[in-house]
């Protein structure tokens, strides 16, 4: 019998304990008395230095104090704080009033709606004004934004800056949509590749001119780290490269729209072909160096 009334005492001492947190919890018709916790949904007007206008169903304009505490979550975003957010974003403020039906201080701002992944090509890029034109895998092109928030990753770049990503760049933005506008979170990009095949006009300094088979003349620049490979020359360098030779050129885009030569392998046009190498049209050779670079 004791045992028994012993786990009524704690039974009811869990639901009294119970009770007493869920009326503590804020609601969206919590009565508004200063010092009492409030959740409250609506549309962000206007945005303050320390405040943000909140355009509420039930409560009408409202006036959110933001506080250093207070605490940001927006879609797509790693860290977020108040320059992260835009007029026009849905927003639930959780806090607790300061003036009755008027303002309150916020604890926690969160943007609603989902996580949004664009995939495509930048077609525009102002780093001044941190903003992209990107077309989409489906033909779409969108404004996107970014902010001081915004983490930016691109392959092969170590700490890479706005300046770094180019027009033409493949993207990923991830983020939301804020009234037209894609306010993206992380970017994440790689550099294009491309071989260029054809006939060399001339060096001039560090850059080489191209004409490839489709008969496009380009310039493509090189590097101390651009490497040159010629048949029977392995310390070649771009001295040895001759107007008239035939040559593949794998190169990097730059984010000024050059190309950066990373190999350049290139071979006499009066040499044997790869194909005679070996055969009994050039009888003594082994055949033509198969390594990649």
């Amino acid at each position: 019998m004791r045992r028994m009334s012993l786990w009524l005492l704690i039974l009811g001492w869990g639901f009294l304990y119970a009770g007493t947190v869920w009326a503590q919890e804020p609601s969206l018709t919590a009565t508004p008395v200063p010092g009492r916790q409030v959740l409250v949904r609506g549309t962000i007007t206007a945005i303050g230095e320390h405040t943000l206008t909140l355009n509420t169903e039930r409560w009408g304009t409202l006036e959110v104090q933001v506080q250093d505490r207070t605490r940001f979550h927006v879609p797509g975003f790693v860290r977020a704080d108040m320059g992260d957010v835009r007029v026009g974003d849905h927003a639930t403020v959780h806090g607790r009033w300061l003036e009755e039906g008027k303002s309150l201080e916020a604890q926690w701002v969160i943007i609603q709606g989902p996580v949004q992944v664009r995939h495509g090509i930048v077609r525009r890029i102002d780093v001044a004004t941190r903003r992209l034109e990107v077309e989409t895998h489906a033909g779409e092109v969108i404004a996107v934004e970014w902010t001081e928030h915004t983490r930016l990753y691109i392959t092969g770049v170590i700490s890479p800056t706005w300046s770094d990503l180019g027009v033409g760049y493949p993207v990923t933005v991830i983020g939301h949509f804020v009234e037209g506008t894609f306010l993206a979170g992380r970017v994440v990009s790689h550099r294009p590749h491309r071989l260029f095949h054809g006939t060399l006009q001339s060096v001039e300094g560090t850059t080489l001119v191209i004409q490839t088979r489709e008969g496009e003349l380009v310039r493509l620049r090189t590097n101390a780290q651009t490497r040159v490979r010629i048949v029977g020359r392995p310390k070649a360098t771009l001295a040895d490269l001759q107007a008239g030779d035939l040559v593949i050129v794998r190169a990097i885009s730059q984010p000024d729209g050059t190309w950066l030569a990373l190999t350049v392998i290139a071979r006499s046009p009066k040499a044997p072909s790869p194909a005679l190498q070996g055969s009994s049209q050039n009888p003594g050779h082994g055949p033509w160096p198969t390594r990649r670079p």
